[in-house]
């Protein structure tokens, strides 16, 4: 085909695209750029004729992109790359594609150029990237904040409950006034806590390991239940992925199970399956007395409320961050409440026990307390 026809046939073509032939020194420079790229930078054809782009635009926004063609024309094949561009008054970012042409000899001789404006698509980027870098800092700052309150708070709390020891009562108020502060002291260190929870879930590194599923309840009940007052029932399931991530999860659940669930001993229970290659699905059921509305509401819909706890959004965006699910119900029949989640993980058994019905703990048989481990 003839440059002319080849040329008559680029102008019909919507998208901006340019041929740019290889003079024996190995300069690139313009042969054609279609009616597309002409109208985008609205400049004439005059402007580029036998011209490189160091010379049709200025070393600042050229010499970019003859290092780009460059590096084409030694690599003989299809590159992509991106740069900033004068687009009549303003500047754009362009990503353009190269595909050079080469003779019998293996020499290229030309290139042949398409363009996309990804100019909304590069500020949106750099958005997202501030946006992240901004929540990020907030977070650190609410976080320390949350860390340098809890001491003071604590003092506040002791030296409620040392006015209220011996104090006589005289009538005048002042005791509920006492029981009032300790009582607000306590809440916020509740506060306090779930926003060290919820900073901690979603800071959680992501390093895959072996562990045992059974060993890690073992583990949190240790540590959330030092008087060994709550019993847990969990199979062995050994997997293979991030134990931070599910230790996080577990912890929080069960935590917020035992503070919440109104009975001097809870009975939970711990189980997994394999819903499809490559994840789990964890169950944690508790006797208790189930979710009030606020927590269930926000676990089902993910609309974050101040009375939900920054513990439970944490969870949610750390299990959402991998593409996982979660899911809370109350068991109207027995009573309990039952949390469902899932994660990529795998497991090192061909199949992991399968989840036994909700709800209802299973028998008192299965139920054994779990043994201390020693230190």
């Amino acid at each position: 085909m003839a440059f002319d026809d080849l040329f008559a046939v680029l102008d019909c073509v919507p998208t901006p695209v340019f041929v740019m032939d290889v003079l024996e020194s190995g300069l690139p420079v313009y042969a054609f750029c279609n009616r597309a790229t002409l109208a985008r930078i609205k400049r004439p054809m005059s402007d580029f004729t036998g011209l490189s782009t160091v010379q049709a635009y200025g070393s600042a926004f050229g010499q970019p992109a003859l290092d780009e063609q460059r590096k084409t024309i030694l690599a003989k094949t299809q590159r992509s790359y991106e740069f900033e561009l004068p687009f009549g008054n303003g500047l754009g970012i362009v990503r353009t594609t190269l595909n050079p042409l080469m003779d019998s000899n293996g020499r290229v001789y030309r290139l042949i150029g398409s363009s996309q404006d990804i100019s909304a698509e590069w500020i949106a980027q750099r958005a997202k990237v501030k946006q992240e870098i901004i929540g990020s800092e907030i977070e650190q700052f609410v976080t320390m904040a949350a860390h340098d309150l809890r001491a003071p708070m604590r003092n506040v709390s002791m030296l409620a409950e040392m006015l209220s020891e011996n104090f006589e009562d005289q009538g005048d108020g002042k005791v509920e006034l006492i029981n009032l502060l300790e009582e607000t002291s306590v809440k916020s260190l509740a506060l306090i806590d779930d926003i060290m929870s919820h900073a901690c879930a979603i800071s959680a590194p992501e390093t895959s390991e072996q562990f045992d599923l059974h060993d890690l309840t073992v583990d949190l009940m240790q540590v959330l239940d030092p008087q060994n007052a709550h019993r847990m029932t969990c199979a062995s399931v050994p997997l293979l992925g991030e134990k931070s991530t599910l230790q996080i999860i577990l912890r929080n659940l069960i935590e917020n199970a035992i503070k919440h669930g109104a009975r001097d001993s809870l009975m939970l229970q711990c189980s997994a399956r394999i819903p499809a290659k490559g994840w789990i699905e964890v169950t944690l059921d508790d006797d208790g007395a189930g979710f009030a509305n606020p927590g269930h509401a926000f676990l089902d819909t993910g609309t974050f409320r101040v009375d939900s706890g920054y513990g439970l959004l944490g969870i949610r965006r750390l299990i959402s961050a991998r593409n996982g699910t979660i899911a809370a119900s109350n068991c109207s029949a027995h009573g309990g409440s039952t949390v469902r989640f899932t994660l990529p993980m795998g497991t090192l058994t061909e199949q992991a026990n399968s989840t036994p019905p909700h709800c209802a703990p299973s028998q008192p048989a299965s139920h054994i307390r779990l043994a201390r481990r020693a230190n």
